[in-house]
């Protein structure tokens, strides 16, 4: 009897070793990762949920400016950084499925008939952008070279400062995510105050993981494996349907 309890006991503890918290991380960025007391935390997050969980793990999703979220994962005080492509952070460590898409999109007043199409378009607007986002790497040196055109929003939720910029004309353009900005301004029942005005190309999104966690290269490929798993048994598009999205791949 003492023999089984002892081989039990070393069983549970084995168990609740591997357990672990799984803390993720960004700024708010719906449909991707959205309001961490929201009954809808984002597709992203929902997903991770589901394939952490199944495996015994817990998550802790936090909101933080983006800045701040990718040195707490540099840094392994976050197990994850949402959202992020590989222009972002090129460092962590990247599961082999992407969990969306990302392009660069300018939006102005519904009034407003500008377009971009290429660079030289950008001349003489004043450009709403967000602290330590990577944009398409044209982009990114063109607001580095311009500052003076550019304002730069910062904290947890810079789309809605940038908004608020756009709606009071400190600002003519901003560039988003256009599932993002969609969401967001249906949402708040907004959209048709604003126009679309051209794009850049797509690149992939995904959940990275700390280059200082034993455990990354483990954890990304549960997820990259998960994510599959969800998508042959259903659960995958019951998730982003919630989103009014379809999948990715």
């Amino acid at each position: 009897m003492l023999l089984k309890s002892l081989t039990l006991a070393l069983i549970l503890f084995s168990i609740e070793a591997k357990t672990e918290t799984i803390i993720l991380t960004a700024d708010k960025w719906c449909p991707f990762n959205c309001d961490p007391g929201s009954n809808k935390q984002g597709y992203m997050i929902d997903v991770a949920k589901v394939i952490f969980e199944r495996k015994g793990h817990n998550i802790d999703y936090q909101v933080h400016p983006w800045i701040k979220s990718i040195e707490s994962v540099r840094n392994a005080r976050a197990t994850a950084l949402v959202a992020t492509t590989k222009l972002d952070a090129p460092d962590l460590i990247y599961p082999e499925k992407s969990m969306g898409s990302n392009k660069d999109c300018f939006y102005v007043r519904s009034q407003d008939k500008w377009e971009y199409n290429s660079l030289s378009d950008l001349k003489e607007r004043k450009i709403g952008i967000a602290e330590a986002y990577a944009y398409n790497p044209l982009l990114s040196t063109y607001f580095s070279e311009n500052s003076r055109q550019t304002t730069i929003a910062s904290g947890s939720d810079p789309l809605k400062v940038n908004l608020e910029r756009l709606d009071n004309k400190s600002i003519d353009t901003l560039v988003e995510n256009p599932f993002v900005f969609n969401y967001i301004t249906s949402k708040d029942k907004i959209r048709d105050k604003y126009e679309e005005a051209g794009c850049t190309d797509d690149n992939d999104l995904y959940i990275a993981f700390s280059p200082k966690n034993p455990r990354s290269k483990e954890f990304a490929k549960m997820l990259s494996e998960g994510i599959e798993e969800l998508r042959k048994d259903g659960t995958l598009d019951k998730i982003i349907s919630k989103y009014a999205l379809k999948d990715w791949r």
